[in-house]
C-alpha cells in the first residue's frame, strides 16, 4: 500500500483509509469503484493511485467473495503493508 515517498508530505501513510479500502474490497467494492483518482491522491499520496490496481483485481473476481485473511502492518517506513486473501463464492 503506497503511500507519499517524497515532497512536503513524505512519510504521510492514512491508517483509516487504508483499513476502510481493505474492508470495502470484499464488502463494498462499488464505493471504491466511484472514488475519482484525485481523492485516492488526497487521502493516500500520488503513489496512492496504484491502490486502483487492487480494483481491478477485486474487478476479476465475481460480486460474491469473501475475505479469507486479512494482515495490516506499517514497518519503519514509509509505507504500509497490506495484505488480503478474497475467495470467489460460486452460485449454485
Amino acid at each position: 500500500m503506497p503511500h507519499q515517498l517524497h515532497g512536503e508530505r513524505a512519510g504521510l501513510i492514512n491508517k483509516d483509509w487504508d483499513q476502510k479500502f481493505l474492508d470495502d474490497l470484499s464488502a463494498d467494492p462499488q464505493r471504491l469503484a466511484g472514488i475519482q483518482h484525485l481523492e485516492y491522491v488526497r487521502k493516500t499520496s500520488a503513489e496512492g493511485i496504484e491502490m486502483v490496481m487492487w480494483m481491478i483485481m477485486c474487478g476479476a473476481l465475481g460480486d460474491n467473495v469473501t475475505e479469507i485473511y486479512r494482515h495490516y502492518h506499517v514497518p519503519a517506513s514509509s509505507t504500509a503493508a497490506g495484505l488480503i486473501i478474497l475467495e470467489n463464492q460460486q452460485s449454485i
